[in-house]
């Protein structure tokens, strides 16, 4: 079983977001021996459930997000796969847990899009930007894990 963390500030809009949507495509793709959390590296959410604007984008895309809750990324976490959603988080990571030993990085690594860092909804309100820029990444991102983990599609 590989681990994925996405990890952003706060743990409600973006890496919540992208983990309903991994956790969709992989089961669409029937795919299970992957398995999907998000983080922040922020405490002031912690316990809450995604933001409402990624709870409607993902409502209107018809993407289960129960049971999801803010949590926290820890220095002693231990994910295969750490994305981060901008530059910033790759730092915060970095400094919450300096020895990181899983493969680290930005979730527009694996877009077409030329943006490298994905912007937090919370202070644009733009969810559905936001919300093209993880589903563009996600399917590149479980093919280069199948493929780097050696794993078996479906």
């Amino acid at each position: 079983m590989k681990t994925v963390a996405f990890v952003c500030l706060g743990n409600i809009c973006r890496s919540p977001m992208a983990e309903a949507i991994m956790r969709q495509r992989l089961k669409d793709k029937n795919i299970t021996d992957i398995q999907v959390v998000s983080r922040g590296t922020g405490q002031w959410n912690l316990g809450e459930t995604p933001h409402e604007g990624t709870k409607e984008i993902l409502d209107s895309h018809g993407i289960p997000y129960d049971g999801m809750i803010s949590e926290l990324f820890q220095s002693d976490d231990d994910f295969d796969y750490i994305i981060a959603m901008d530059q910033s988080n790759v730092d915060n990571i970095k400094s919450i847990n300096p020895n990181i030993k899983g493969k680290l990085f930005k979730l527009l690594e694996f877009s077409d899009m030329k943006e490298t860092d994905v912007p937090d909804p919370y202070y644009t309100n733009n969810f559905t930007g936001v919300y093209k820029m993880v589903q563009s990444s996600c399917d590149n991102l479980i093919d280069f894990i199948i493929k780097d983990a050696n794993l078996r599609e479906g």
